[in-house]
């Protein structure tokens, strides 16, 4: 069986992207020790990163030039280099364990870079007078020889997207078996929600592939706020319509203070010391409805 791809996007900043991916890749990892995860970090605040590797290890990855940011440049740069991407991915980041085992979980990790790398990429292929179209076509196909084979390698790869949609995190949507939206239940949130559905499901893409239907994860809820009810019924209703522009995931990311604190907490634990017995209970949910639509999409 192939690995399977999951994009976290958003357009909108702030509403829990990083603290999905890391939060599910260490929750599939503990499901099942056998697991193997990776995680490609889109983002150039590089959340991702620090998260698992901590800010010495990622000083010490920026430093010896094993970033996505370097593997790009160089692959762009140099067509012909017999390096793959293989090399710039680390191993066995994640410092939390589960029954006597550290979680398999790799990293492919980012740095401020990245940003600037896309806009010289966008820059030079303009000025060589190739369309946008063209230039989505070259990355579509780029994406294609070099991240698809990671299918080969890992169990699950997840990608996590920068707000609003950057060229790679594009190609990355539009690969992936699954594509997560986190979204605050609030009008601000909502509303960041529609515009992220428009520019990728309802825009034509030309030659590149459509996206799979986003799946709606409800994050940082209050069951004590009553705009964030009432928003929850709202989603619930569009997501039945008839043609939904997403459908919402059964599991609800809950604000929590043991949450937060734990994507900055140093040092060696256990999964449930890390996320709290009540948090790694939601995310065990949350882990075991990822896999059952995977699966169903399989078929």
């Amino acid at each position: 069986m192939t690995g399977k791809f999951i994009a976290v996007a958003n357009m909108k900043g702030g509403v829990g992207k990083t603290t999905t991916v890391v939060s599910l890749a260490e929750a599939l990892a503990a499901d099942d020790l056998e697991t193997s995860v990776l995680v490609v970090d889109l983002d150039p605040q590089a959340s991702a990163s620090i998260c698992l590797a901590k800010d010495d290890l990622l000083a010490d990855i920026i430093e010896e030039g094993l970033t996505l940011q370097n593997f790009l440049e160089l692959r762009l740069g140099q067509p012909d280099t017999k390096r793959t991407i293989e090399e710039f991915i680390r191993p066995c980041v994640s410092s939390t364990m589960h029954r006597g085992e550290q979680l398999a979980i790799s990293l492919l990790p980012c740095s401020p870079q990245l940003r600037n790398l896309e806009r010289k990429l966008i820059y030079f292929l303009t000025k060589q007078r190739h369309s946008m179209e063209e230039i989505h076509a070259a990355l579509w196909q780029f994406f294609q020889s070099e991240f698809a084979p990671l299918r080969n390698k890992f169990d699950f790869v997840i990608f996590d997207g920068p707000p609003g949609i950057s060229l790679f995190a594009e190609m990355a949507v539009r690969g992936s078996d699954l594509v997560i939206v986190p979204t605050i239940p609030d009008r601000i949130s909502n509303f960041g929600l529609n515009a992220f559905c428009y520019e990728l499901w309802q825009t034509e893409s030309g030659s590149l592939p459509r996206p799979s239907l986003p799946y709606v994860l409800i994050s940082r809820m209050q069951q004590n706020v009553n705009q964030h009810r009432e928003m929850v019924q709202r989603l619930y209703t569009e997501a039945r319509a008839r043609d939904p522009a997403f459908r919402l995931l059964k599991t609800c990311i809950p604000q929590s203070a043991a949450l937060a604190n734990a994507l900055s907490s140093d040092g060696i634990q256990t999964f449930t010391a890390r996320y709290t017995l009540d948090v790694a209970q939601v995310l065990a949910a949350f882990s075991t409805e990822i896999k059952g639509l995977l699966n169903a999409n399989r078929h």
